[in-house]
């Protein structure tokens, strides 16, 4: 496998410059990259966070390189807790403050901010404020921009998760498996496209995928107390893994239960975000950290807030290198034990499942 496990380190810039130029631009009275706040000494620029499970070790990584850039700024936090009907609320609000930048987390509260990219209308949306997500899996399916390389509107950000393609490889090369079990949101659009994903990918390799929706209540929303009952029927289906994608009722506000009840059915979980495993009983995860991406995401802001760059010109990336992570503790108590191959690379973490 091509996979690494990821290092922080400080984001691309530009070629560095030698001494020559430096000084025929210090000269010609040129603001060099990286450094227009020279302009403007003491600017509080204003930032906008639009959440959808409070701060975490994303908004710390983006704040903590803001800061080791030099930028002084003040943050305004508005969290929906996962509930979009308090956008348009929000929207109106930003119209009103007009802060310099905008950061978005997860695909919901993205696509309610800016809109679709072909459908965007200024009386709903925000559509001349620049934005940046993260936590969004697929921001060209979700219709937040049209083009990666260039987004062509207001927007840029970072996309967070592994190809599926990679994913299955990962769970493969931990151990062989026929049937791969997903419980999912079917109100959320990550769920759906990343659902979308694994049936593509599932058939070409022989696997056979067994689905289960979650079931919405009267006013269409998830039923929280239906998920063990889902995770039960996976397993009496034959399934060898539960695949949990970056869908946040399953993966984030319900990750205790998901992660307690696969482990009480000696089901092997997999998970395309880190967190369910660090912090709850999951068994395995191909990941970026969380606190990297967040600096990245800060990377494509400070482009934008100290070199003038456009969104519309900054491509949506993801970080280049992904962590296995293994919850030991779960592999002991399933008695799944990793292949010696993948402990070679592999990011170790104890959990304490019960």
């Amino acid at each position: 496998m091509s996979v690494r496990p990821m290092s922080v380190r400080p984001m691309p810039g530009r070629p560095a410059l030698d001494r020559r130029t430096l000084l025929k631009l210090a000269a010609a009275g040129a603001v060099l990259p990286g450094r227009a706040l020279a302009a403007e000494p003491g600017r509080n620029f204003r930032i906008t966070m639009v959440l959808g499970r409070g701060e975490s070790d994303n908004e710390f990584g983006f704040k903590d390189y803001l800061a080791r850039r030099g930028v002084r700024a003040d943050f305004t936090i508005r969290n929906t807790g996962g509930d979009v009907s308090k956008l348009p609320a929000i929207v109106e609000e930003i119209k009103d403050t007009r802060p310099d930048l905008i950061y978005s987390w997860g695909t919901p509260q993205t696509r309610a901010l800016v809109g679709p990219y072909d459908e965007a209308d200024p009386r709903l949306h925000v559509t001349d404020i620049p934005v940046v997500f993260t936590f969004v899996a697929a921001p060209i399916d979700a219709r937040i921009v049209p083009d990666l390389a260039r987004p062509g509107r207001n927007v840029t950000g970072t996309v967070h998760i592994a190809p599926i393609a990679v994913q299955l490889n990962t769970i493969l090369a931990y151990r062989p498996v026929r049937r791969v079990g997903v419980a999912y949101n079917p109100r959320e659009r990550n769920s759906i496209l990343t659902l979308e994903g694994l049936r593509a990918e599932c058939g070409p390799r022989g696997l056979e995928l067994l689905e289960e929706p979650v079931p919405l209540d009267d006013r269409g929303e998830p039923v929280a107390a239906a998920v063990p009952d889902c995770i039960a029927r996976l397993a009496a289906r034959g399934a060898e893994v539960l695949y949990i994608g970056p869908d946040t009722f399953i993966a984030f506000h319900n990750r205790g239960v998901v992660a307690a009840e696969a482990l009480r059915h000696r089901l092997p979980t997999f998970s395309a975000t880190e967190l369910i495993v660090r912090t709850d009983k999951a068994l395995l995860a191909l990941a970026s950290s969380a606190y990297g991406i967040g600096r990245f995401t800060a990377f494509k802001a400070a482009q934008i807030l100290l070199d003038g760059v456009r969104p519309a010109d900054i491509p949506v990336e993801t970080l280049k290198r992904f962590s296995v992570i293994i919850n030991m503790a779960t592999a002991r108590a399933l008695e799944h034990y990793p292949p010696v191959g993948l402990l070679n690379f592999a990011e170790i973490v104890e959990g304490t499942p019960s």
